[in-house]
C-alpha cells in the first residue's frame, strides 16, 4: 500500500545553536525539513560552513534531497552598544542618533545619545525628514524626527521602553536609498557560491532592481547560479510586488518587519495578496516568521499558532518556515513533528483552500501540457503525475495549478532536485541520466515502483520532451499504465 499522506507544502528550517550537528539536523530532517536556512545575521563563515556540510551529510544519511537556502543580513538598521543594561526611555526623551565609532558633533545637552550602526547614518539622515518616524526593538519603542543634521538626527520619543545594544530600527513611510546588498553580503554571497548553496534570500527587497543587481553579481563571479529569493517586508515591494514578481525565482513573506512596518493589522491581508499573486505567476512562495513561536520554550503551541499554519496552507503557500524555532529553540525537532502534522491536517481538508482557476499562459506549451497533466490525472485517478525535467521547470510549473496527484520530478541532476526543495507538492527522483529510451514510458514506470510512488497496474501520467528529451523540450502528455512485467531491456539500462 502506498504512503497516500505525502505532504504538499514544504518546510524550512533555519539552524542555528539547537540544530549545529549533522546528528541534529538528520533528526530535524526526519522529522519533516525540506529547506534549512543558513541565517548570514548571525554567525561566522566557518559557522556556516559547518553548517552547511552538516545538512549535505544529513540529507544523504536519511535519503532525501534537502536544498540548502542563503539568507543575507541586508543592510542592518540597528542601533550600536549601548552600556550593559542598556538604556530606559520613556516619552518626551530627545534622543541624539550619531554614527557609532565617532563623537557626536551635535549638542547633546538636555539630550540622550545613542550610537547607530555606522554604515546606515549617512543615507538615512538624508532619506529621514521632520516627522518621520523611527522604531527600535521590533516596534517596541516609537520616536518622531525633529532635526536632523547630517550623518546625526534628533528625535523625540513617543513611546518609550528599554533600549538595548543592537537593536533593530524601522522607518515605515520612509522609502531608504539604502543598497539592498551591502559589502558584507557580497563576502557572504561569495562564500555561498563557493559551498554551492541552493537559494539566496534577498533581504529589504525593494524593486526588481535590487533583484537585477544581485542576479548580475552572481553571473559575474560565478558558474553556480542558485535561485534567488526576494523577501517582502519593505513598505515599498509591498504595495508594488508586481515587477519584483517578474524577476524572482521565488519570495518570503517576512512577517515581522513587515508588521513594524505596515502595522500588524495588515499583515494578514498583504499576506493572502502576496500567496495569490505568486500562485498566479507559478512562483513559489515561503511564508515565514513566529509560526510556532510558543515553542521555543514549549513542547506544544498555541491554538493561534495552529491556525497561522493552516491558513497559510489555505492560502495556498509552498512552504512554512520555522526561525527561532528550529534555530534556537528548546524543542526543534518537536516544532517540525509538530508543524508538519498541522500542514497534513490543513491539507485534508482541501475545500477551506483558496486557489484560483488559472489557466496556462497563451503560447506557452510547457503551460499547457502541465495544467492538462493536472487535470487529466484527476479526471483518470492517476497514481502519480510524473515529469522528466532537467532543470526543474516542467515540474514547477505543474505545481502551480495545484494537483490533487502528487507530482514526481525524475531528474539526473541533484543540485537541480534541491532547487524544488520549497515548490509545492514536488517529490524528487534522481537518476544516472535522464536520456531518450525506446521504453521510455517503461522506464518511468520502474523508476516509481522502484521509489515506491507507484505500484503494478496503476494508472500514471507523464510529461515529457518527446523524442529527444532535451532541455526545454516539453511537448507530450500521455496516460500509462504501470505494467512492470512488459518492460523491455531498454528501459532497465536506463536507469541502472
Amino acid at each position: 500500500m502506498l504512503n497516500s499522506s505525502r505532504r504538499k507544502v514544504k518546510i524550512v528550517c533555519t539552524l542555528g545553536p539547537s540544530s549545529n550537528t549533522r546528528e541534529k539536523i538528520e533528526k530535524l530532517v526526519r522529522a519533516g525539513l525540506d529547506t534549512a536556512r543558513l541565517n548570514f545575521s548571525h554567525g561566522t563563515h566557518e559557522v556556516h560552513r559547518g553548517l552547511f556540510q552538516a545538512v549535505r551529510d544529513a540529507a544523504t544519511s536519511a535519503g532525501k534531497h534537502v536544498g540548502v537556502l542563503q539568507d543575507l543580513q541586508g543592510p542592518k538598521l540597528r542601533v550600536g552598544k549601548l552600556s550593559q543594561g542598556g538604556i530606559q526611555l520613556k516619552a518626551g526623551d530627545e534622543v541624539l542618533l550619531y554614527p557609532e565609532g565617532t563623537d557626536p558633533r551635535s549638542s547633546t545637552t538636555g539630550r540622550i545619545a545613542i550610537p547607530i550602526s555606522a554604515e546606515i547614518a549617512e543615507p538615512l539622515s538624508k532619506d529621514v525628514r521632520k516627522g518621520s518616524r523611527i522604531l527600535f526593538d521590533d516596534g517596541k519603542i516609537w520616536s518622531e524626527v525633529k532635526e536632523v543634521h547630517p550623518p546625526e538626527m534628533v528625535v523625540t520619543v513617543s513611546v518609550g521602553g528599554k533600549l538595548t545594544s543592537n537593536k533593530g530600527m524601522n522607518l515605515p513611510g520612509t522609502p531608504l536609498s539604502l543598497p539592498c546588498v551591502t559589502d558584507k553580503d557580497l563576502k557572504d554571497l561569495k562564500l555561498g557560491l563557493e559551498l554551492g548553496v541552493d537559494s539566496v534570500a534577498l533581504s529589504f527587497v525593494r524593486n526588481p532592481k535590487d533583484i537585477q543587481t544581485v542576479r548580475d553579481q552572481i553571473r559575474k563571479n560565478s558558474n553556480h547560479h542558485p535561485l534567488l529569493v526576494a523577501k517582502i517586508e519593505r513598505e515599498e515591494a509591498v504595495y508594488a510586488p508586481e515587477g519584483i514578481l517578474e524577476v524572482t525565482d521565488g519570495i518570503l513573506i517576512a512577517r515581522g518587519d513587515m508588521a513594524v512596518e505596515l502595522g500588524a493589522e495588515k499583515v494578514p491581508i498583504v499576506q493572502k495578496m502576496l500567496i495569490r499573486m505568486s500562485n498566479e505567476l507559478g512562483v513559489p512562495v515561503i511564508t515565514a516568521t513566529q509560526m510556532l513561536e510558543s515553542m521555543i520554550s514549549s513542547p506544544t503551541p498555541t491554538r493561534a499558532e495552529a491556525s497561522d499554519v493552516a491558513n497559510a496552507v489555505f492560502d495556498g503557500t509552498d512552504a512554512v518556515m520555522l526561525s527561532a524555532e528550529s534555530a534556537s529553540g528548546e524543542y526543534p525537532v518537536e516544532a517540525v513533528e509538530t508543524m508538519a502534522r498541522i500542514v497534513l491536517e490543513a491539507e485534508s481538508e482541501t475545500k477551506y483552500s483558496v486557489h484560483a482557476n488559472l489557466i496556462p499562459v497563451s503560447g506557452s506549451i510547457v503551460e499547457s501540457i502541465e495544467f492538462s497533466a493536472s487535470r487529466i490525472a484527476t479526471h483518470v485517478g492517476a497514481t502519480a503525475i510524473a515529469c522528466l525535467t532537467h532543470s526543474g521547470t516542467a515540474a514547477r510549473t505543474l505545481a502551480k495549478y495545484r494537483p490533487e496527484t502528487p507530482i514526481v520530478a525524475i531528474m539526473d541532476s541533484a543540485a537541480s532536485l534541491r532547487r524544488l526543495s520549497f515548490v509545492w507538492g514536488v517529490d524528487g527522483v534522481l537518476i544516472p541520466e535522464l536520456v531518450a529510451t525506446d521504453d521510455l514510458f517503461g522506464m518511468v514506470s520502474r523508476v516509481l515502483v522502484d521509489h515506491q510512488r507507484a505500484e503494478e497496474e496503476d494508472l500514471i501520467v507523464v510529461t515529457a520532451g518527446v523524442p529527444s528529451l532535451g532541455r526545454g523540450t516539453t511537448n507530450t502528455v500521455k496516460v500509462h499504465q504501470v505494467k512492470l512485467k512488459n518492460e523491455t531491456k531498454d528501459s532497465k539500462r536506463s536507469v541502472r
